[in-house]
């Protein structure tokens, strides 16, 4: 690895990020549509069964490829959002992250709301207590007994934000003292998980949602190494009680996942190899157009894959057979993430740059990778 001066902030595209955003969110789309739906009518199909054949049994890929996509956006959001927090203070910061996340989520939520299509057991009844609102709204629902549940895939936006507010807050040592920044990081995850029965249900579920944060700062920990801020030496030594702080949450709290066939660890690994490859090799195959393509609309396609294709499969499978009514549901999802990226999601990352913009502090902010 080229030698880096940590107090420049490296500026420029990051292609590797643009190879690995669009695979894996097309991984948890081939997770719903091909696992996960042909399980649950028992039926099967020879994509299927090859794919398990080659991949799924001999690796031990959890959830038909969808967890494996999970642990290669948590490792970007790691990486990249350590990056963009170099260079911005903590409103702009804050700013731009709500604008990233919130106006898509909402969009889609209202719609699956509007035409009864979550598949989560959704209840109009909730949306009569302003409390229960404000936690969907906010994503924040999650973190409350009972969850009031709109999207499948919510929970890793919940897991998101709350790295965000974590990065903020420790904001300056990441600028000036990144193995400091990590060791505050690891000290709050730790203790959280230490006391998860202590204080009831709320807490509870805060602190499995905290279990999942060591993974994030994985991708901390090899940025500060790839960015200069951290010896080869330390930067593993931090990786693994990164390691050493996920295995604690699944003792402590997520116990299924101590199960080989749902292990999150064995995803973890399988995604790190990607992760650290695409580091290496793969920044200019990522500028290309069609990986920069689904690299863009991946975060729509993330929200609007569960909803819109499962309710497309469901409704023309029977008409049309599974493997006609897959491909159908695969490209309406594809173009609906598509529009609402093109009419929504890049507006809104635009209008929250223009706003973060009267909050900006010299030296001005590097050009920003689209990131979670």
């Amino acid at each position: 690895m080229t030698t880096r001066d940590y107090s420049v902030v490296p500026r420029g595209q990051f292609g590797f990020i643009d190879l690995l955003r669009g695979p894996a969110a097309l991984l948890v789309l081939y997770s719903h549509y091909v696992g996960i739906y042909l399980a649950s009518i028992h039926q099967t199909y020879w994509l299927k069964e090859w794919v398990n054949t080659l991949f799924v049994r001999p690796l031990v890929i959890v959830d038909q490829f969808g967890q494996l996509g999970v642990m290669v956006f948590f490792l970007i959001s790691g990486f990249i959002i350590t990056h963009v927090a170099r260079s911005e203070n903590a409103l702009r910061f804050g700013i731009r992250r709500v604008f990233r996340i919130y106006p898509g989520y909402w969009l889609i939520a209202i719609i699956v709301i509007a035409f009864g299509i979550t598949g989560t057991g959704f209840q109009l009844s909730w949306l009569r207590n302003w409390q229960d609102v404000a936690r969907i709204a906010t994503i924040t629902n999650y973190l409350h007994a009972p969850q009031h549940l709109v999207l499948g895939v919510g929970w890793t936006l919940q897991i998101e934000v709350m790295y965000y507010a974590l990065v903020a807050c420790v904001m300056p040592l990441i600028r000036r003292a990144p193995f400091w920044a990590m060791v505050v990081e690891l000290a709050f995850v730790f203790a959280v998980i230490a006391h998860a029965p202590s204080f009831g249900d709320d807490w509870y579920l805060f602190a499995a949602n905290v279990a999942y944060l060591p993974y994030l700062l994985i991708g901390q920990a090899i940025y500060f190494y790839w960015a200069g801020g951290l010896k080869g030496g330390w930067a593993l030594a931090l990786g693994w009680m990164c390691y050493f702080a996920a295995v604690f949450g699944v003792y402590r709290i997520l116990t299924s996942f101590l199960e080989p066939s749902q292990s999150r660890i064995l995803c973890l690994v399988l995604a790190l190899g990607i992760f650290v490859w695409a580091l290496n090799y793969g920044h200019r195959v990522g500028l290309m157009r069609v990986p920069k393509f689904f690299s863009d609309i991946s975060y729509s396609l993330y929200l609007i894959h569960g909803p819109l294709g499962l309710f497309l499969l469901t409704k023309l499978d029977p008409l049309m057979g599974y493997g006609n009514a897959a491909m159908i549901a695969m490209m309406a999802s594809v173009a609906a993430a598509a529009a609402i990226h093109y009419v929504v999601e890049r507006p809104c990352i635009r209008l929250g740059r223009q706003l973060s913009n009267r909050f900006r502090k010299r030296p001005p902010a590097v050009t920003e990778p689209s990131a979670w």
